[in-house]
């Protein structure tokens, strides 16, 4: 299967919220590590369908689509939709949402201040 396929619009995504029980978690991912993707299976094991909305980040260290690409290819992940930044309503029936922009930024950081600690040999 093209994991790409599950990357969808934001039109596409409240048309399959509103159809089954939902976890969508908003979030940057980062990069995407390791604990992101065990924490999404965790999150999968109490949904019956999983959504991981990627926002936009100034700063990233990789672009959106790249992200989304790399969270899409997650077997747990059922659907990835990039978020434009703006306050996107969402259904509201059968939807849980997690708003994990900022853990997610602090994870980022600690990321980036462990590469450049690596590489200044510390």
């Amino acid at each position: 299967m093209d994991t790409r396929r599950k990357i969808i619009d934001l039109d596409r995504a409240r048309t399959l919220l509103e159809d089954g029980d939902w976890v969508v978690i908003a979030g940057f991912f980062d990069p995407v590590t390791a604990a992101q993707a065990r924490r999404l299976h965790a999150l999968k094991r109490e949904a019956s369908k999983l959504m991981v909305m990627i926002e936009p980040a100034d700063e990233a260290l990789l672009p959106a689509d790249a992200r989304a690409a790399l969270i899409a290819a997650l077997r747990d992940v059922d659907a990835v939709v990039i978020a434009n930044g703006d306050p996107q309503p969402l259904p509201s029936d059968h939807v849980c949402l997690i708003d994990d922009r900022a853990a997610d930024r602090k994870r980022s950081e600690e990321f980036v201040e462990f590469i450049l600690c690596r590489e200044a040999g510390q």
